[in-house]
């Protein structure tokens, strides 16, 4: 595992997602040894003077959307919250140029190609599932997973309120363009007068049977919010069978 390393560096562009998800690349600077797995995660600190004293500098941990081997910088998908500070401040104070402090890597919640994740035997086939800004980690591994050729087939798997809630659909649609043992599927919470005519609800036992049952996946990456990530990871083992050593899941709170 990679030394947690503690840098301050300059946000060098900010991209809007959804109306409410914003992408911030990071520089990784030159004399910075930084190496991280993807899917791992950073903790940001960030001056918030405007939220008076006490809360002059505040930190929060958010996932690396980015791939290692991308280049020299880190992406973080951050979903703006209007109580959540950090998250405010980087949507209504954050600027390219603004110093920031990291410090990281951290987590276990990476693809080995060797190994899984959990030591269980080589993965094959892996189920990617997501619920909204938690799809962050699972665009760094699929990314990573596609750019090192890997003899691995992804589902991804995302749920999200309406098609303009859909994050990264675009560079999904070009990545499955050119790798076919890419899949990717979403599922729409709240489909009225959307013009929807795909999966509607949310991950349910029913979803995870049709997109990825059991017997051909190998591995499943969960991430999201709290209780998305603990109902599907009670489908999974209640409904579809899964050892819990094939299933590995980051929650957000």
């Amino acid at each position: 595992m990679a030394e947690a390393l503690h840098f301050e560096t300059e946000v060098i562009q900010v991209v809007l997602e959804t109306m409410d998800v914003f992408t911030f690349r990071l520089e990784i600077p030159a004399d910075v040894p930084f190496i991280w797995r993807a899917g791992q995660f950073i903790n940001l600190t960030v001056n918030t003077p405007e939220y008076g004293p006490g809360m002059e500098r505040l930190t929060r941990a958010y996932s690396i959307s980015s791939s290692p081997g991308e280049g020299r910088f880190l992406d973080l998908t951050v979903k703006y919250y209007e109580d959540g500070h950090v998250s405010r401040h980087l949507r209504e104070v954050t600027y390219v140029g603004e110093v920031v402090g990291v410090e990281g890597p951290s987590g276990d919640f990476y693809f080995d190609a060797g190994a899984g994740a959990t030591g269980t035997g080589a993965a094959r086939r892996i189920a990617l599932i997501g619920g909204g800004a938690g799809v962050a980690p699972l665009r760094a591994i699929a990314r990573d997973i596609l750019e090192r050729g890997l003899d691995v087939d992804i589902h991804y798997l995302a749920s999200c309120r309406t098609p303009n809630d859909m994050i990264y659909l675009a560079t999904l649609m070009a990545w499955t363009e050119h790798h076919p043992n890419l899949r990717v599927t979403h599922t729409i919470t709240r489909p009225q007068g959307q013009g929807w005519s795909g999966p509607t609800g949310r991950i349910d036992a029913e979803k995870l049977r049709a997109c990825v049952p059991p017997e051909s996946t190998d591995l499943y990456f969960v991430a999201g919010p709290t209780a998305m990530v603990a109902s599907v990871r009670e489908a999974l083992k209640k409904d579809l069978g899964v050892d819990r050593s094939r299933i590995v899941w980051e929650p957000w709170g």
